[in-house]
């Protein structure tokens, strides 16, 4: 069998013997009092006598070893007390121990844990009371005791709430610094999405569409091109100064927070989704792929959030469809609310042979984990995948419960 004790029971010891420290000045002072006490009851033993006396001799050391195993923890100090009170008992001395007692008791009551400082405080009022009948000289000092050790508990619980509020001011400093820190690395992220969805749909639609002015068989078709490439230049443009006023605005750069304020206003209706599925699909169309585009229920009042959310998302859907979907295939893009969800919806044919349709374009995949972030943040659902001869992407998205 076998006798290790358990593991709960062991923490359960290690938190009833749990104390805070003690400043160093303290135990330095009452070290020093410790031995000053020892050293002056020698020197007046042996300057009265030339013996030291048998009574107040073994009550004088056991106090002054409590007190230096302060040094150590106050619980501990308070427990090796114990044999010195009932010494002081015993030999009805009570004059260091009168004096010990306090100290010892006030230091549990505000460092030690609760349980120990009550059950010191009951060990201290019982070694009073008991005063009358071992003593035959200090039985008149017993009231004068009680008021001492009700200081002594008085202040050492004070001094626990003093660091209590410390301690839960310092928590609270700190979960307020963890929150603050975890705020600026979900901003940065954010940040990284909006600059990637911003980015890397302009300079795709860009991208192809001076290729396309390049191998352009008629100057009209280079010329359409070209107004493309201007107006997803100015596109990109015009989102990326919303960005910057946005972050002007909530102070994270520098720039006047107010004329900020405004230009958001101003441009929030730029991230309208129904505008944004025909602008798309305009642009699909621009590329050679033959782009179908559906919306209803958009009349309702759909939260700004939501809707500059799912903008990007789309946003983001449409610009994988503008690289891997071979010229001349379709897309459909469809945007509804109903039943309380706001849905998207956008499907586009792969080419045949199952590789990329565009020379040059690869996938780092960070465009799928925005739109990820993006839906879960508002507590939706999203999916891509691929079906067929077809590769469709989901995005549904609460209304209720989401504040504009």
């Amino acid at each position: 069998m076998s006798n290790a004790m358990p593991a709960s029971s062991v923490r359960g010891l290690a938190g009833f013997w749990s104390a805070r420290p003690l400043s160093w000045v303290l135990l330095v002072l009452t070290s020093l009092f410790a031995t000053l006490s020892i050293v002056s009851d020698i020197a007046i033993a042996v300057t009265n006598s030339g013996a030291l006396d048998a009574e107040q001799t073994p009550v004088v050391l056991l106090t002054s070893i409590s007190v230096y195993l302060l040094w150590l923890r106050t619980t501990v100090a308070f427990a090796s007390l114990i044999p010195a009170l009932v010494a002081s008992h015993l030999l009805d001395y009570f004059a260091t121990t009168s004096l010990a007692l306090p100290l010892l008791l006030g230091a549990v009551a505000a460092t030690g844990q609760r349980l120990f400082s009550y059950l010191a405080l009951a060990v201290a009022v019982v070694w009073v009371l008991l005063i009358p009948f071992t003593s035959t000289y200090f039985g008149g000092v017993m009231w004068l005791a009680l008021v001492f050790i009700g200081l002594a508990w008085g202040v050492g619980n004070s001094i626990r709430l003093m660091l209590d509020r410390r301690e839960q001011d310092r928590m609270r400093v700190a979960e307020a610094t963890r929150r603050a820190a975890m705020a600026a690395q979900e901003e940065r992220r954010s940040l990284a999405r909006d600059l990637h969805d911003i980015v890397a749909h302009n300079l795709t639609i860009i991208s192809m569409q001076a290729r396309a002015a390049k191998y352009a068989g008629t100057d009209v078709a280079a010329r359409e091109a070209v107004d493309v490439v201007g107006d997803s230049a100015g596109e990109a443009l015009a989102d990326l100064r919303r960005m910057l006023s946005l972050l002007q605005a909530e102070g994270l750069v520098a720039g006047d927070q107010e004329a900020a304020q405004r230009e958001l206003g101003e441009g929030a209706s730029a991230l309208d989704l129904e505008y944004g599925a025909v602008k798309f699909g305009r642009m699909l169309d621009g590329l050679g792929i033959e782009t179908t585009v559906e919306t209803s229920g958009l009349e309702r009042d759909i939260p700004q959030s939501v809707e500059a959310a799912l903008y990007r998302v789309l946003q983001e859907a449409v610009t994988n469809v503008a690289k891997h979907s071979a010229e001349g295939g379709e897309c459909h893009i469809e945007v509804h609310t109903r039943e309380g969800q706001l849905e998207l919806a956008v499907d586009n044919t792969l080419p045949s042979n199952g590789s990329a349709a565009r020379a040059g374009w690869n996938s780092s995949r960070s465009g799928l984990i925005g739109m990820r972030d993006r839906v879960d943040a508002f507590g939706g659902t999203m999916s891509s995948a691929r079906d067929g001869q077809w590769w469709r992407v989901r995005a549904e998205v609460p209304l209720h419960g989401v504040s504009a």
